[in-house]
Parts: structure tokens; sequence; C-alpha cells
């Protein structure tokens, strides 16, 4: 499934938690709806979002979740890969090219 039909959004800090941003460059980070429970659900009803913070993006590291921080390649969210996989508990997997697959 791509990480548009999980509703991502590109963020970075505020002063009152984070804010969407629209380009790859001003992004610390992605939130989308989990692509395990998405599966399980059938859709985003009942599906928690996930934030997988950027490497090298001054995201300080007491900010949750954490401790883990992605190396990130892609130009928009359209093809955007974080390196490593991703492991929420619920989901183990990738997200390359803008797509979120299984381990």
């Amino acid at each position: 499934m791509t990480i548009q039909e999980l509703e991502a959004r590109l963020v970075r800090l505020s002063p009152v938690g984070y804010m969407e941003v629209s380009t790859l460059a001003e992004a610390q980070g992605v939130e989308m709806l989990c692509p395990g429970c998405f599966a399980k659900n059938g859709g985003p009803r009942g599906t928690h979002i996930i934030i997988a913070w950027f490497r090298g993006r001054a995201v300080p590291d007491d900010v949750r979740p954490g401790p883990g921080r992605w190396a990130i390649s892609g130009s928009t969210r359209d093809d955007l890969t974080l390196n490593p996989s991703v492991d929420v508990g619920c989901w183990h997997g990738f997200i390359r090219d803008g797509k979120a697959t299984g381990a």
C-alpha cells in the first residue's frame, strides 16, 4: 500500500507539538496510519498513527516517539524511503519509494 493511502503527512516540530509542512526538505518526520493496523482493520477506522522522525533533522533525542531516527531518501512524500526498517510492534516493515511493505 502507498503511504498516501495511509494518509501520510510530512511534519516538523513546533512550539505546540508538530505541524504539517509541504516539502520533504523542510520536514523532520512523517506521520501516517499504522500499515499493520490499517490492513487488519480494512481502513483507517480504529487505526493508530505512527511517526518516524528523520535522522539529521535536529529532532532532540527526548522527543517521542523514540529512540529511533531514520535516514531518508527521495524528493517527495511519493518516493520517500526510510532506512532501516520500521518496527512499531504491531507492524514491522519497510517504507520504500512511497510504499509500505512487510519485512
